[in-house]
């Protein structure tokens, strides 16, 4: 039994462990993988303060690295299961069970498909959902990336570094990514540009040769050539071990108070899995830090009662 259990060791789980913890409360901070989330799938981070310019892998060598020097208890495991028991919460995984006083949901996104034909043929042989984790497979090539908001607009800048051509692919009249990155991107000449255009199926052989894609105003299909296919049309919440619980709105995503608090005593969210409008490193990491507090909070109160 420890104090808080966090679900999830991105910005927000690692930033909700370290406040936890500096407050003298038993922690452990659980994950399927390493730490550092889906920060892990980024290049590059030019607007973390106090940083600058710097590598996503550096920034996270350093947030782990914080987070260690407090030896706080980390476990590996795939959450099956979150339920309430007595008065604390019972947490299953695919490898054991875990029991916590409170609960901090801070388990992020995954990637959203977009569900056309070929999408699920050529994964993994021309289609990612990470630039940084598959670009050196497509280096000197054509590639497209689906998508118009910020992770969209940065991850082609990466993926210009290397490639013969990057095609942005967006089904809506204007990129939804903030201004600086759109002047970003129609500053390079080998980004093209294809706005009220959506994707109707990938071709190919045993790889992904071409993108079949439709503009939404004409009705026109147009064949590109395209040996990587890189999406980024949104994010599903990873909270399918939470679905019985009164918690979520119907996307899937945790809806929360200004106290980072759920609807179920006891249970707290932050990061990426919330319902929110701005999914960025600094609002996970505010967010972390709020949950945690608001849980420390709750624990005193507790022990006051008792």
């Amino acid at each position: 039994m420890v104090d808080i259990a966090i679900i999830g060791a991105g910005p927000a789980g690692m930033m909700a462990a370290l406040y936890a913890s500096r407050a003298g409360k038993s922690v452990l901070l659980l994950d399927m993988l390493t730490p550092g989330g889906r920060l892990h799938s980024t290049y590059q981070v030019d607007n973390y303060l106090g940083f600058g310019k710097v590598t996503a892998q550096e920034l996270i060598a350093k947030m782990v690295a914080h987070l260690r020097d407090l030896d706080i208890k980390e476990e590996r495991g795939a959450v099956q299961r979150l339920d309430r028991f007595s008065d604390a919460y019972v947490i299953i995984t695919d490898e054991t069970t875990y029991q916590a006083k409170t609960i901090i949901i801070a388990s992020g996104t995954r990637p959203k498909p977009l569900n056309v034909p070929g999408e699920c043929a050529f994964l993994s042989r021309g289609i990612s959902y990470c630039a940084v984790c598959d670009s050196t497979f497509f280096q000197g090539e054509d590639v497209v990336v689906i998508g118009g908001g910020d992770a969209a607009l940065e991850e082609s800048l990466y993926l210009a570094q290397t490639m013969k051509s990057v095609t942005i692919i967006h089904d809506l009249a204007e990129y939804t990514a903030i201004k600086g990155m759109i002047e970003r991107v129609h500053e390079v000449p080998h980004i093209h540009h294809l706005p009220s255009t959506r994707v109707v199926q990938f071709r190919g052989k045993e790889t992904l040769t071409h993108v079949e894609v439709e503009n939404l105003l004409s009705g026109a299909h147009i064949m590109i050539p395209a040996q990587g296919a890189f999406i980024y049309s949104g994010n599903l919440a990873n909270t399918t071990y939470a679905d019985h619980l009164p918690i979520h709105d119907d996307d899937g995503f945790i809806v929360v108070d200004r106290d980072m608090a759920t609807s179920e005593r006891g249970i707290y969210a932050a990061g990426d899995v919330t319902k929110k409008d701005h999914r960025y490193i600094v609002t996970a990491i505010s967010d972390g830090a709020i949950a945690a507090l608001s849980a420390v909070k709750y624990l005193d109160g507790i022990r006051k009662k008792d």
